[in-house]
């Protein structure tokens, strides 16, 4: 059952480098990251503002990188190297927090912009 938990902290990691990854390029490119920020039924062209959209998303966007990486890491520590539970469950914790942030904020943006 570890191995599995250990799994998905990997994958938690690889969506962290993703989502900088798309973050870097929204900022360089000015497209807009469907997959991250706009979910089916939504397409750039359908933006209003687009530049505005992505100034006001690309924050959003970089810490929900930063603390999917950082919980990642944490996790992937806690089951391959050694237990640190109580960071382990901070980490856990802030990720859903800013998660549940992350979905409510671009929810909103959405609806503004589009």
């Amino acid at each position: 059952m570890d191995d599995m938990f250990g799994a998905i902290s990997i994958l938690v990691l690889g969506a962290g480098i993703y989502i900088i990854y798309a973050y870097m390029q929204m900022k360089q490119t000015g497209h807009i990251n469907e997959v991250l920020l706009l979910g089916k039924g939504f397409t750039e062209q359908m933006c209003k503002d687009k530049k505005e959209f992505i100034q006001k998303a690309l924050p959003a966007v970089l810490i929900l990188g930063i603390v999917t990486i950082f919980y990642g890491a944490v996790d992937a520590i806690h089951y391959f190297v050694t237990p640190v539970t109580v960071l382990d469950l901070i980490a856990m914790a802030a990720f859903v927090v800013v998660l549940i942030w992350y979905m409510v904020y671009t929810t909103k943006l959405k609806k503004r912009y589009f």
